[in-house]
């Protein structure tokens, strides 16, 4: 056996999970405590505008109701996931069950926002012709479509441990799962085609209202939406854009491209902590929530707009 051999062989991850174990207990308790209160709270709140307000905010809340919904699983999914990665060999019906909670929550989230994205980018560039598109029907159909999506494409998870003896939930993956067919259609339809979706939205939403800066009355609505808009997409961009780098680098360490330990541990390590910190966005969502609701009481209050005015104000405060 060669000296490098050897050497890989005998690297050991201890140092890293140990430390990991600390990480996740000092931020997953206390996101799981205010996820869990502030999104069963955002859903009851949009629940409550969607039967009193029905249809003029129908569209934004079906799709936060359902952004919550998938923030919540993901919330309700931490304490399994922390009890499980320490234990060694558990029930693999059990441990598949968590880690598909786990990834169709987060990918559920990643489609939902696209979606959101496009929305409001179609309504925004032609608020009279898409006006129809945004039926309760039509978006409790895309909200759907995405479920069904997500648990079809969680169809590998069932073959994550394969054959390995030794393992634990969220870790020690069988070679397959890293396979280049099974990793790039992940990487390219679960975020770099969404990235690109929510991406062009966003920056196009935004130039469109700054070009309506001087033709419009409400400049003070119009720019606080940019804001929003702006930090959505950032806020998306930290939130998932470590994590799927760091399954791109584990990918190049599984596939033999990265041998050396110390790489291995460091890749290791950054995966991990993308992924724990990556679930601090199911609360960050609910700040988003809090400025929906408060711009849906601030129009009850006011006069009464048109129809076509309803359809353009709903759309620009939907998260992006």
């Amino acid at each position: 056996m060669s000296p490098q051999l050897n050497k890989n062989q005998n690297c050991s991850f201890s140092e890293v999970d140990e430390l990991m174990k600390t990480v996740q207990l000092a931020v997953h308790i206390p996101t799981f405590l205010l996820g869990l209160l502030l999104n069963a709270l955002a859903i009851r709140g949009f629940s409550s505008f969607l039967k009193k307000r029905w249809p003029d905010y129908a569209a934004t809340s079906i799709y936060m109701i359902n952004l919550a919904v998938f923030d919540l699983l993901l919330v309700l999914s931490l304490p399994f996931k922390m009890a499980l990665s320490n234990v060694r060999a558990p029930p693999p019906f059990f441990c598949t069950l968590v880690e598909c909670f786990y990834f169709v929550s987060m990918y559920g989230s990643v489609f939902t926002i696209c979606f959101i994205s496009l929305d409001r980018f179609l309504a925004i560039q032609y608020p009279f012709l898409v006006s129809h598109l945004r039926s309760p029907r039509k978006i409790l159909g895309i909200c759907g479509t995405i479920w069904v999506l997500v648990w079809a494409g969680s169809i590998p998870i069932y073959s994550f441990h394969g054959k390995v003896e030794k393992y634990t939930c969220f870790h020690n993956m069988s070679d397959g799962t890293w396979s280049a067919k099974v990793f790039f259609p992940l990487e390219v339809f679960g975020f770099l085609l969404p990235l690109g979706v929510i991406g062009f939205c966003s920056s196009r939403s935004i130039r469109i209202l700054v070009g309506r800066r001087d033709l419009t009355q409400d400049w003070v609505q119009q720019k606080a939406c940019i804001w929003t808009i702006a930090a959505s997409l950032a806020v998306f961009v930290v939130s998932f854009l470590p994590v799927h780098l760091g399954f791109f680098l584990q990918f190049l360490v599984r596939n033999g491209f990265i041998v050396e330990c110390s790489s291995k541990q460091n890749i290791s390590l950054f995966l991990q902590l993308s992924m724990c910190f990556s679930n601090v966005n199911c609360c960050l969502d609910v700040f988003c929530y809090y400025f929906v609701i408060k711009e849906f009481r601030m129009d009850i209050m006011a006069p009464r707009p048109s129809r076509a005015q309803l359809v353009l104000q709903d759309t620009m405060i939907t998260r992006g």
